[in-house]
């Protein structure tokens, strides 16, 4: 006779162990590169969640992947990085952060650092995305037949030295929010914004290193949040060690 597992009616044991996989194990895809997933997977490395991931490369078969994966059923707003999790598909990253958060038990409660988080979140994406913009040639394609950019249409020289400015300026303002340790606390009261922030402040110190002279909260958090749990292991082991791409290799700085 059929068995209740877990309140769901399956026959046997082993379709119990397949709705487990598929109910209970989150799934990542994204580029085989840091860009916007690294935080996710430190979120979820932190964890005690079980979670498996997907790196596509970033060459020809890498994009016939991915068109085969943006038309399956359920994939709203199509992009990546995307998650599976409990049978539902989210897009779109700052989704997927506060998603994860909410796994995690890495959400604030308390509505002020909510507020606080959110804006976090969002100066961090803007500087993301500028640096994306200095770092890519938007005429730049990866078809051989494809339009090429045209000298002088992308100045990465300039680009980089407005978007030192930008950082520095912007560093200014978020030091001090991290005088207690961490974005809204200490170390025992994490955020996924500290993890957002540990991320993207890493690889903004990795493209322009002398714009960090002077923020010791900032350098303070970044060389204590390394020391996390699934954290230092990460970044202590080979594949971290042997250096990743930040962004994909056809841009002008991919940071590996």
């Amino acid at each position: 006779s059929d068995i209740e597992w877990d309140s769901f009616k399956l026959s046997n044991y082993n379709e119990y162990k397949s709705y487990l996989r598929y109910f209970g194990v989150m799934k990542l895809t994204y580029w085989d590169l840091r860009g916007l997933a690294e935080p996710i997977r430190y979120m979820l490395r932190h964890s005690d969640i079980e979670w498996e991931e997907l790196r596509i490369p970033y060459d020809e078969e890498g994009f016939g992947t991915w068109m085969k994966l943006k038309t399956q059923p359920g994939l709203i707003c199509a992009n990546m990085p995307y998650i599976e999790d409990g049978g539902k598909k989210i897009t779109q990253s700052v989704a997927i952060y506060r998603h994860v958060g909410r796994k995690t038990g890495l959400m604030p409660q308390d509505p002020d650092e909510v507020a606080l988080c959110e804006m976090m979140e969002q100066e961090l994406m803007d500087l993301r995305s500028r640096l994306s913009v200095t770092c890519y040639d938007i005429y730049l394609t990866m078809s051989d037949d494809g339009d090429k950019s045209e000298k002088g249409c992308h100045d990465f020289e300039y680009l980089k030295e407005v978007f030192k400015k930008r950082l520095t300026d912007r560093l200014a303002i978020i030091d001090p929010l991290f005088a207690k340790g961490t974005l809204t606390s200490g170390f025992d009261k994490l955020t996924y914004a500290d993890f957002m922030a540990f991320e993207f402040l890493d690889q903004f110190r990795k493209f322009a290193p002398e714009c960090y002279n002077g923020f010791d909260n900032i350098n303070k958090f970044s060389a204590e949040f390394a020391k996390l749990k699934g954290v230092k292991e990460w970044r202590e082991g080979e594949v971290f060690k042997a250096g990743q791409y930040i962004n994909a290799p056809l841009a002008i700085w991919h940071g590996k």
